[in-house]
């Protein structure tokens, strides 16, 4: 039977855990979204989370009178 196991690595006995858990590499598989390229439900790319960044901003900013509402991106 496989688990799917989440572990906060910031606090002590996350780090723990995930330690022992290497040790056993013949029956434990970690996955690593940064590594396996699967982005899971709900994760944007940094490029996403800037351009939504970078549209509210312009936005927030037309709205309180800083940019002109013709202004080009």
């Amino acid at each position: 039977m496989i688990h799917i196991v989440k572990t906060d690595d910031k606090t002590p006995t996350g780090k723990r855990l995930i330690k022992e858990l290497h040790k056993h590499h013949k029956i434990v598989e970690f996955k690593n979204p940064a590594e396996t390229g699967f982005i899971p439900e709900g994760y944007m790319t940094s490029d996403e989370f800037f351009t939504g960044i970078q549209e509210k901003l312009r936005k927030r900013s037309q709205e309180n009178g800083l940019l002109q509402q013709n202004c080009s991106k």
